[in-house]
């Protein structure tokens, strides 16, 4: 993130202030179903629900505090037909890259993905020293994704809404943010 944070200095009060909130963010223009396929070929992790009724992707960074908050609030704010598929990127630490490689490069990324959420506050996942060249494409092109959507921090999230329209949110969202992207939907 300090890479980012350099150019776009607005983003250094909001990473340094808990307490402003996320905000959604305008979509990039083009075709939702080509922004979304893009999102669905990159390399992701998935949680919560098998079927992919309603899928959220979510940008995290394994270094940042805001990702691990929207981790646990995503337990009990998911509906039970939301699928979140997180996409690793490596934006605030130097160790987050490492970090990314132990993850993705274990035998079960989502299981452990869920051992470094859970143990984020005593330093996560231990960051590889090597990276994998395979697990740096896939962070690469997730970082890439990430810049396309106009996303500078994370977390960041993306999801189509009750009208099949994309939308984009950055930062940690409030609770009634949280629901209005994972919560569950009245039926029409």
């Amino acid at each position: 993130m300090r890479r980012f944070l350099a150019l776009f200095p607005c983003l250094a009060m909001l990473c340094s202030n808990p307490a402003v909130a996320g905000t959604w963010v305008a979509a990039p223009g083009g075709s939702a179903a080509g922004l979304m396929q893009r999102l669905d070929r990159a390399r992701w992790i998935a949680a919560g629900a098998k079927g992919t009724a309603r899928v959220v992707y979510v940008f995290a960074d394994p270094d940042c505090p805001f990702c691990n908050d929207l981790w646990k609030a995503l337990k009990s704010a998911r509906a039970p037909d939301v699928q979140i598929r997180y996409l690793l990127v490596a934006v605030i630490d130097a160790d987050s890259r490492g970090k990314d490689a132990a993850i993705l490069e274990s035998a079960d990324p989502a299981a452990a993905l869920e051992q470094h959420e859970r143990n984020y506050a005593k330093g996560g996942v231990t960051p590889r020293s090597t990276v994998q060249p395979a697990t740096a494409e896939t962070v690469s092109v997730n970082e890439a994704l990430m810049q396309a959507l106009h996303l500078y921090g994370t977390p960041g999230m993306v999801y189509l809404d009750e009208h099949n329209e994309v939308k984009v949110f950055g930062g940690m969202p409030n609770a009634g943010q949280l629901r209005a992207i994972v919560g569950k939907r009245s039926t029409p």
